[in-house]
């Protein structure tokens, strides 16, 4: 009969149990939360008022101490939520707001300009420091030039206006260029050299889809498409 030299220790509670129920169990146990919350930290108080010496109590100082923290919890717990509805307050009023520009034209970062065969499209031009020998170049969706325009010197941000006029007769009678998109190409010299000037236009809103925030809102642009309400530089009437 041979002897045991050692023993082992086993786990009666694995019985019955596959190893991929083992496993599943330990990771919903390591997942959950190891946070105390104010019921913790409120039962861990009591049971410690109960639990205590009688020859030695706690101390009054520390009984202190701690329902303050406990009330700062509370305190914090409560601000937190607040803020939280405040936030969601602004950001669903700033999305509704966002409602309001519909038919208002706003300044986008780009050199393309939506002409409805009528209207002017109107477009900020900037010159920087000092700029001169401007000369400003309106481009149709195929490339070619429909526009030219010069200016002997410019600084900071122009205004430019594109009337889309095409031609016009000797009763008067006012031929525009087709409806579409129009590139605005503005070019000049600065400290002597030729250099590319940014260009910005103005488009119309048509319609808003509001977004649970101020970032979600979109802002559908007549012929230019949609973009987020962050990416508006200016509003103007």
């Amino acid at each position: 009969m041979s002897s045991v030299s050692g023993t082992t220790d086993f786990d009666y509670s694995s019985i019955g149990k596959t190893e991929a129920y083992i496993n599943a169990q330990e990771a919903a146990n390591a997942s959950k939360d190891q946070t105390l919350g104010q019921e913790d930290f409120l039962m861990l108080l009591t049971t410690q008022l109960e639990c205590q010496d009688p020859t030695q109590p706690v101390d009054n100082s520390q009984m202190v101490s701690q329902m303050s923290q406990l009330s700062m919890v509370e305190s914090l717990s409560s601000i937190s939520e607040d803020m939280s509805g405040v936030v969601n307050s602004v950001n669903s009023s700033a999305a509704l707001n966002a409602s309001s520009l519909v038919g208002r034209s706003v300044l986008v970062d780009t050199n393309e300009g939506f002409f409805d065969g009528l209207n002017p499209i109107y477009a900020k031009i900037d010159a920087g420091e000092g700029t001169s020998d401007i000369t400003i170049q309106i481009k149709d969706a195929n490339g070619t030039v429909v526009g030219e325009y010069g200016a002997d010197s410019g600084m900071d941000v122009m205004d430019f206006s594109f009337d889309g006029v095409k031609s016009v007769a000797e009763d008067g009678t006012v031929t525009y260029h087709d409806s579409g998109m129009y590139t605005i190409e503005a070019t000049g010299y600065q400290d002597g050299k030729k250099v590319s000037l940014p260009v910005s236009t103005y488009a119309t809103v048509g319609s808003v889809t509001l977004g649970a925030n101020y970032t979600d809102t979109v802002l559908n642009l007549v012929g230019y498409g949609n973009i987020t309400l962050g990416e508006v530089e200016e509003i103007a009437l």
